[in-house]
């Protein structure tokens, strides 16, 4: 595939559209100034937001200007990340972000108001305006969180104090990515490589075990020096959010989380019920990987390895044909809007030097999501492009269907349409292969997409619940606290199946997520649904389509325990997740055995 120096050599087929934004920098700044002169209205509705028809006035006015500020602070987002020297796209980035601190500050009086006012007032509201009902999910969701808000005073003493919450994240990420020297490594005898945080992955798939071990190992002792620090931060991360969790009223900062995201704690239970009752499967997953790889000794620092490999390099029109023939399963509605992406140039596909790397998708309200990708030709970037058009086309259904406030869904929803399209794309370079290594592939890639995001997932969310009982007991997180938690769940769920090397048991000082509380469950919920709704798909399931384009409808006006009964789905029972990992144990029989065929 062509390579590229800048972006002025990338053909336009193969850069995104943004003029359905704004047509022109020019049109930016106009709406920018439209937008500013709206703020003046919104004082006008302080202390009014008593009275029904005020309220509603006012609602509508924060929409609009939500909307417009959505657009301006995307579309400089994604210009600047595919021209990340221009100045003229960092000044519109800074504008726009400032804008919406601005807007914050001048808009802030809205919630305290609305959560002044008593129970039967509240109700009263809708039965006065019926034009309030659309609002009403968007205005239980405030109202719900009355009995955990503090007075005014106490709120901005909270505010001040937690001004530098992130912090903890960000001297994480600073002391993983930029602070440290993990040494080199030498891969040929031309060729020597500097380590680092966003290599080592690589480093760890290179065919030569000397070099997966000795970038193991350096990356490990420098970990090791610095464990103490990291265990420290974790814990003030943690102690903090138990006590602001207890301020606020709350039990602990997990019962938080299951009432801020209406969640039932039995989805977790059955979930890791589950989990804990099929570890063999998981064990079974790695004996296979010590088979395929042919390896004496399956180590920690060989678990990066890709068990098939295919030459073949891709071109970006093949790549759009694969999925689109991939996802032909999924019926007229949803391939109408597939195209779409491709025809309306969604996608930003070339990397060169001057554009962030990496993949995502980004929308706003008002617009259906960009999609940002390194592509490179390689069949692991056709399944990013696939996973990101999930939630593409997730955003038109969404955009179609629902108010422009409840035009999202929480990521315990939104990862479902993209690993269901991971899971298809699977399936039909599989089906569809002419070689065993290209069928190889197909299996691989759904194999290792479930076993991190299920038993990987589990595993690690029920470490983050046992740092936060561990801390709410009286008790702190040390770096000899963690490394026995890893170690521990490591003999569950691989019981000796991998050899533990020196430095395995510090896996969670690179995990940024637990900076961002309880985010992994969501992933093996997910998973599991998209697998068995994929399984059911393949198998033309009647009606599957209709429940599947519903589901995809739903926005976050309908909650998600509810938006899954429109696939069927009870997330509170175990029947979903036990489908799912009996669907993927049969994929490694399969993989085991195809890869004997020919032997």
């Amino acid at each position: 595939m062509k390579k590229y120096k800048n972006r002025s050599e990338v053909p336009k087929k193969y850069q995104w559209d943004l003029s359905e934004f704004y047509k022109s920098e020019g049109e930016w700044q106009q709406e920018y100034e439209q937008v500013v002169k709206l703020f003046s209205r919104v004082e006008e509705y302080k202390g009014n937001l008593n009275d029904s028809k005020q309220l509603e006035k006012f609602l509508l006015l924060d929409t609009e200007i939500s909307n417009i500020m959505d657009d301006l602070y995307v579309y400089a987002y994604l210009s600047h990340d595919v021209d990340l020297e221009n100045s003229l796209y960092i000044e519109m980035l800074e504008k726009a972000g400032s804008l919406l601190t601005e807007y914050g500050v001048i808009s802030a009086f809205a919630i305290p108001e609305i959560l002044n006012l008593d129970e039967k007032s509240f109700k009263e509201l809708f039965e006065e305006n019926k034009g309030l009902e659309k609002f009403r999910v968007y205005l239980e969701d405030i109202y719900m969180k009355k009995k955990h808000t503090l007075t005014e005073n106490e709120e901005k003493i909270i505010s001040l104090l937690t001004d530098t919450y992130s912090s903890y994240s960000s001297i994480s990420s600073s002391l993983l990515n930029l602070e440290h020297d993990y040494g080199k490594v030498k891969i040929s005898d031309q060729e020597e490589i500097e380590i680092a945080s966003n290599n080592i992955g690589l480093l760890k798939r290179n065919k030569d075990e000397k070099v997966r071990k000795e970038a193991s190992t350096k990356f490990g002792e420098v970990l090791a020096r610095y464990q103490t620090t990291e265990s420290a931060l974790l814990n003030s991360y943690v102690k903090n959010s138990i006590n602001l969790a207890k301020i606020r009223k709350y039990d602990n900062p997990w019962s938080e989380y299951l009432e801020n995201k209406y969640l039932d704690g039995q989805i977790f239970i059955a979930l890791q019920q589950v989990a804990e009752n099929n570890v063999s499967i998981n064990q079974k997953y790695y004996k296979l990987m010590k088979k395929v790889l042919k390896l004496p000794i399956l180590h920690g620092y060989d678990l990066r390895l890709e068990w098939s490999i295919l030459e073949k390099e891709y071109e970006i029109e093949e790549a759009e044909e694969l999925v689109l023939k991939a996802l032909q399963v999924l019926g007229d509605d949803y391939h109408k809007k597939l195209k779409k992406v491709f025809d309306h140039h969604y996608i930003d596909y070339c990397q060169y030097k001057g554009k962030t790397s990496g993949g995502y998708s980004y929308s706003t309200a008002r617009q259906n999501s960009r999609i940002l990708l390194s592509f490179n030709g390689q069949m692991t970037n056709i399944f990013t492009v696939v996973h990101e058009i999930g939630h593409n086309v997730h955003r038109q259904y969404l955009n179609e269907s629902t108010e422009p406030w409840y035009r999202y869904q929480g990521i315990i929803v939104g990862e479902v349409a993209s690993l269901t399209n991971e899971i298809l794309l699977a399936n039909y370079i599989y089906e569809s292969a002419v070689t065993k290594e290209e069928k190889l592939i197909g299996l691989e890639n759904f194999i290792q997409t479930f076993q991190n995001n299920f038993f990987g997932a589990v595993m690690e969310g029920q470490l983050e619940l046992a740092m936060y009982d561990h801390v709410g007991k009286g008790n702190s997180i040390t770096a000899k606290y963690l490394n026995d938690q890893v170690m521990n769940k490591l003999k569950l769920y691989r019981d000796g199946t991998v050899e533990n090397d020196e430095y395995t048991n510090l896996m969670w000082v690179t995990r940024s997520h637990y900076y961002t509380k309880f985010y992994l469950f969501n992933y093996a919920i997910c998973i599991s649904v998209a697998t068995v709704l994929a399984e059911k798909i393949m198998n033309k399931e009647e009606g599957i389509l209709e429940k599947y384009k519903e589901f995809l409808s739903c926005g976050s006006d309908i909650k998600p325990v509810d938006v899954y009964k429109r696939l069927g789905v009870d997330l509170t029972e175990k029947e979903v997740y036990e489908q799912a990992i009996k669907y993927f144990d049969s994929k490694l029989d399969l993989y085991e055995k195809l890869s004997k065929e020919g032997e």
